[in-house]
Protein backbone atom coordinates (compact mmCIF):
# COMPACT_ATOMS: atom_id res chain seq x y z
CA UNK A 1 0.00 0.00 0.00
CA UNK A 2 1.24 3.01 -1.20
CA UNK A 3 1.47 6.59 1.14
CA UNK A 4 -0.90 8.09 -1.30
CA UNK A 5 -3.53 6.49 -0.83
CA UNK A 6 -7.01 7.23 0.81
CA UNK A 7 -6.02 5.67 4.04
CA UNK A 8 -3.04 6.58 4.45
CA UNK A 9 -3.95 10.33 4.13
CA UNK A 10 -7.04 9.80 6.60
CA UNK A 11 -4.33 8.17 9.16
CA UNK A 12 -2.09 11.30 8.59
CA UNK A 13 -4.63 13.37 9.45
CA UNK A 14 -5.78 11.36 12.69
CA UNK A 15 -2.65 11.17 13.80
CA UNK A 16 -2.07 14.98 13.49
CA UNK A 17 -5.21 15.35 15.64
CA UNK A 18 -4.50 13.21 17.87
CA UNK A 19 -1.05 14.88 18.96
CA UNK A 20 -3.42 18.14 18.79
CA UNK A 21 -5.56 16.06 21.68
CA UNK A 22 -2.48 15.20 23.15
CA UNK A 23 -1.21 18.99 24.11
CA UNK A 24 -4.82 19.73 25.03
CA UNK A 25 -4.80 17.09 27.60
CA UNK A 26 -1.31 18.74 29.10
CA UNK A 27 -2.39 22.44 28.83
CA UNK A 28 -5.81 21.15 30.43
CA UNK A 29 -4.15 19.26 33.20
CA UNK A 30 -1.64 21.71 33.66
CA UNK A 31 -4.54 24.47 34.15
CA UNK A 32 -6.43 22.67 36.65
CA UNK A 33 -3.59 21.49 38.84
CA UNK A 34 -0.59 23.95 38.20
CA UNK A 35 -1.08 27.16 36.50
CA UNK A 36 -1.92 30.34 38.92
CA UNK A 37 -5.79 31.36 38.58
CA UNK A 38 -4.68 34.71 36.68
CA UNK A 39 -3.55 32.51 33.50
CA UNK A 40 -7.06 30.78 33.50
CA UNK A 41 -8.81 33.41 30.83
CA UNK A 42 -5.62 33.05 28.47
CA UNK A 43 -5.76 29.35 28.75
CA UNK A 44 -9.20 28.59 27.67
CA UNK A 45 -8.73 31.05 24.95
CA UNK A 46 -6.10 28.92 23.92
CA UNK A 47 -7.79 25.66 24.30
CA UNK A 48 -10.74 26.65 22.69
CA UNK A 49 -8.73 28.04 19.55
CA UNK A 50 -6.94 24.55 19.50
CA UNK A 51 -10.35 22.76 19.60
CA UNK A 52 -11.57 24.86 16.46
CA UNK A 53 -8.33 24.14 14.99
CA UNK A 54 -9.28 20.33 15.44
CA UNK A 55 -12.49 20.76 14.41
CA UNK A 56 -11.83 22.36 10.90
CA UNK A 57 -9.20 19.77 10.22
CA UNK A 58 -11.65 17.14 11.04
CA UNK A 59 -14.22 18.33 9.32
CA UNK A 60 -12.18 19.24 6.38
CA UNK A 61 -14.40 17.93 2.77
CA UNK A 62 -11.16 15.94 1.68
CA UNK A 63 -11.72 14.04 5.06
CA UNK A 64 -15.07 13.26 3.97
CA UNK A 65 -13.55 12.11 0.22
CA UNK A 66 -10.90 10.44 1.43
CA UNK A 67 -13.59 8.23 3.93
CA UNK A 68 -15.80 7.50 0.97
CA UNK A 69 -12.59 6.64 -0.99
CA UNK A 70 -11.06 4.75 1.72
CA UNK A 71 -14.19 2.43 1.72
CA UNK A 72 -13.34 1.04 -1.82
CA UNK A 73 -9.74 -0.32 -0.92
CA UNK A 74 -8.65 -3.29 -0.05
CA UNK A 75 -8.62 -3.06 4.02
CA UNK A 76 -7.76 -5.34 7.03
CA UNK A 77 -9.97 -6.27 9.53
CA UNK A 78 -7.87 -3.43 11.95
CA UNK A 79 -7.53 -0.92 9.20
CA UNK A 80 -11.47 -1.83 8.45
CA UNK A 81 -12.50 -0.88 12.44
CA UNK A 82 -10.26 2.21 12.19
CA UNK A 83 -11.69 3.45 8.82
CA UNK A 84 -15.37 2.75 10.83
CA UNK A 85 -14.01 4.75 13.97
CA UNK A 86 -12.90 8.02 11.84
CA UNK A 87 -16.02 8.06 9.81
CA UNK A 88 -18.11 8.06 13.38
CA UNK A 89 -15.15 11.00 14.15
CA UNK A 90 -16.18 12.64 11.18
CA UNK A 91 -19.90 12.58 11.35
CA UNK A 92 -20.41 13.65 14.72
CA UNK A 93 -17.77 16.86 14.27
CA UNK A 94 -19.59 17.79 11.15
CA UNK A 95 -22.48 18.45 12.55
CA UNK A 96 -21.63 20.86 14.56
CA UNK A 97 -20.64 24.81 13.62
CA UNK A 98 -17.16 25.95 14.54
CA UNK A 99 -18.99 28.78 16.40
CA UNK A 100 -20.19 26.39 18.98
CA UNK A 101 -17.29 24.16 19.33
CA UNK A 102 -15.13 27.80 20.19
CA UNK A 103 -18.88 28.60 22.51
CA UNK A 104 -18.80 25.58 23.90
CA UNK A 105 -15.07 24.96 25.33
CA UNK A 106 -14.92 28.94 26.57
CA UNK A 107 -18.05 28.50 28.64
CA UNK A 108 -16.61 25.14 30.09
CA UNK A 109 -13.21 26.75 31.07
CA UNK A 110 -14.89 29.58 32.69
CA UNK A 111 -17.73 27.85 34.71
CA UNK A 112 -14.60 25.73 36.10
CA UNK A 113 -12.65 28.12 36.78
CA UNK A 114 -15.29 30.31 38.07
CA UNK A 115 -16.53 26.98 40.25
CA UNK A 116 -13.21 26.48 42.17
CA UNK A 117 -13.89 29.49 44.09
CA UNK A 118 -17.40 29.12 44.64
CA UNK A 119 -17.66 25.62 45.55
CA UNK A 120 -15.51 25.59 49.19
CA UNK A 121 -17.49 29.40 48.98
CA UNK A 122 -20.81 27.77 49.27
CA UNK A 123 -21.81 29.91 46.35
CA UNK A 124 -24.33 27.70 44.35
CA UNK A 125 -25.90 30.82 43.14
CA UNK A 126 -22.71 32.48 41.38
CA UNK A 127 -21.82 28.82 40.42
CA UNK A 128 -25.33 28.58 38.44
CA UNK A 129 -25.09 31.22 36.46
CA UNK A 130 -22.26 30.09 35.04
CA UNK A 131 -23.45 26.20 34.46
CA UNK A 132 -26.61 27.97 32.92
CA UNK A 133 -24.63 28.91 29.77
CA UNK A 134 -22.70 25.61 29.74
CA UNK A 135 -26.23 23.43 30.11
CA UNK A 136 -27.87 26.05 27.38
CA UNK A 137 -25.23 25.27 24.72
CA UNK A 138 -24.92 21.43 25.48
CA UNK A 139 -28.91 21.47 24.70
CA UNK A 140 -28.31 23.29 21.74
CA UNK A 141 -25.58 20.77 20.87
CA UNK A 142 -27.93 18.04 21.58
CA UNK A 143 -30.81 19.50 19.21
CA UNK A 144 -28.52 19.68 16.16
CA UNK A 145 -27.64 15.94 16.78
CA UNK A 146 -31.21 14.92 17.52
CA UNK A 147 -32.57 16.70 14.54
CA UNK A 148 -29.70 14.90 12.49
CA UNK A 149 -30.50 11.70 13.57
CA UNK A 150 -33.92 11.56 15.04
CA UNK A 151 -34.89 10.46 18.21
CA UNK A 152 -34.08 12.43 21.74
CA UNK A 153 -31.63 15.38 22.36
CA UNK A 154 -30.95 12.67 25.05
CA UNK A 155 -30.28 9.84 23.20
CA UNK A 156 -27.98 12.34 20.37
CA UNK A 157 -25.87 13.38 23.36
CA UNK A 158 -25.75 9.96 24.89
CA UNK A 159 -24.12 8.59 21.63
CA UNK A 160 -21.54 10.47 22.24
CA UNK A 161 -19.95 8.57 24.81
CA UNK A 162 -22.11 5.43 24.39
CA UNK A 163 -22.37 4.81 20.81
CA UNK A 164 -25.68 3.26 19.73
CA UNK A 165 -26.91 3.21 23.17
CA UNK A 166 -30.50 5.01 23.87
CA UNK A 167 -32.37 5.73 27.12
CA UNK A 168 -34.77 2.74 25.94
CA UNK A 169 -31.51 0.02 26.43
CA UNK A 170 -30.68 2.03 29.52
CA UNK A 171 -33.67 1.18 30.88
CA UNK A 172 -33.85 -2.17 30.24
CA UNK A 173 -30.17 -2.72 31.38
CA UNK A 174 -30.92 -1.04 34.61
CA UNK A 175 -34.21 -2.67 35.47
CA UNK A 176 -32.17 -6.30 35.14
CA UNK A 177 -29.97 -4.58 37.39
CA UNK A 178 -32.87 -3.56 39.79
CA UNK A 179 -33.75 -7.06 39.96
CA UNK A 180 -30.72 -8.77 41.66
CA UNK A 181 -28.55 -5.44 42.49
CA UNK A 182 -29.82 -4.32 46.35
CA UNK A 183 -30.19 -7.75 47.43
CA UNK A 184 -26.43 -8.21 46.80
CA UNK A 185 -25.75 -5.06 48.23
CA UNK A 186 -27.78 -6.30 51.40
CA UNK A 187 -25.55 -9.13 51.05
CA UNK A 188 -22.31 -7.18 51.10
CA UNK A 189 -23.12 -4.86 54.28
CA UNK A 190 -24.01 -7.21 56.58
CA UNK A 191 -20.53 -9.28 55.63
CA UNK A 192 -18.64 -5.40 56.08
CA UNK A 193 -20.47 -5.15 59.20
CA UNK A 194 -18.79 -8.34 60.54
CA UNK A 195 -15.20 -7.02 59.62
CA UNK A 196 -13.27 -4.71 61.56
CA UNK A 197 -12.57 -1.38 59.16
CA UNK A 198 -8.56 -0.41 58.98
CA UNK A 199 -8.44 3.20 59.58
CA UNK A 200 -6.30 5.30 56.74
CA UNK A 201 -3.22 6.51 58.36
CA UNK A 202 -2.61 9.29 56.05
CA UNK A 203 -1.70 12.36 55.75
CA UNK A 204 1.24 10.53 53.67
CA UNK A 205 4.47 12.22 52.52
CA UNK A 206 5.01 12.91 48.96
CA UNK A 207 7.80 11.28 48.69
CA UNK A 208 5.90 8.09 49.57
CA UNK A 209 3.15 9.06 47.43
CA UNK A 210 5.20 9.40 44.34
CA UNK A 211 7.42 5.81 44.57
CA UNK A 212 3.94 4.40 44.99
CA UNK A 213 2.83 5.73 41.38
CA UNK A 214 5.89 5.08 40.14
CA UNK A 215 5.48 1.77 41.20
CA UNK A 216 2.37 1.19 39.43
CA UNK A 217 3.74 2.66 36.09
CA UNK A 218 6.61 0.44 36.58
CA UNK A 219 4.37 -2.41 36.59
CA UNK A 220 2.22 -1.37 33.60
CA UNK A 221 5.59 -0.93 31.51
CA UNK A 222 6.20 2.51 31.87
CA UNK A 223 9.85 4.11 32.24
CA UNK A 224 11.09 6.58 33.85
CA UNK A 225 11.50 9.05 30.23
CA UNK A 226 7.80 8.79 29.80
CA UNK A 227 6.55 10.24 33.42
CA UNK A 228 7.11 13.36 35.54
CA UNK A 229 5.43 14.05 39.01
CA UNK A 230 4.82 17.55 40.53
CA UNK A 231 2.88 18.66 44.04
CA UNK A 232 -0.80 20.36 43.00
CA UNK A 233 -1.83 24.04 43.70
CA UNK A 234 -3.89 22.21 46.74
CA UNK A 235 -6.33 19.39 47.11
CA UNK A 236 -9.31 21.65 45.61
CA UNK A 237 -7.67 21.04 42.08
CA UNK A 238 -9.33 17.76 42.15
CA UNK A 239 -12.31 18.82 44.16
CA UNK A 240 -14.57 16.31 41.99
CA UNK A 241 -12.59 13.73 42.81
CA UNK A 242 -11.90 13.28 46.14
CA UNK A 243 -11.16 15.02 49.41
CA UNK A 244 -7.54 14.20 49.59
CA UNK A 245 -4.94 15.59 52.50
CA UNK A 246 -3.55 19.14 51.48
CA UNK A 247 -0.34 17.66 50.45
CA UNK A 248 -0.52 15.38 47.51
CA UNK A 249 1.47 14.85 44.57
CA UNK A 250 0.26 13.77 41.10
CA UNK A 251 2.68 11.31 38.97
CA UNK A 252 1.65 11.90 35.04
CA UNK A 253 2.37 9.48 32.74
CA UNK A 254 2.79 11.27 29.14
CA UNK A 255 2.35 8.25 27.07
CA UNK A 256 -1.12 8.07 28.63
CA UNK A 257 -1.75 11.39 26.85
CA UNK A 258 -1.30 9.91 23.25
CA UNK A 259 -2.97 6.93 23.75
Amino acid sequence: MTENTPYQQLTRTFQRLSRFSHLAAIAGWDMFAMMPPGGSVARGEALAELGVLQHQILTDKKVGQWLQEARQQDLNDVEQANLREMQRQYDQAALLPESLVEAKSLAGSRCEHAWRSQRPANDWTGFADNLREVVRLSRQEAQIRADARGGSRYDALLDIFEPDMTSARLDSLFADLKSWLPSLLSQAVEKQAKQTLIAPLGPFPIAEQRELGLQAMRILGFTAGASTSAPTRSAAAYPRMCASPPATTKTTCSALCSA
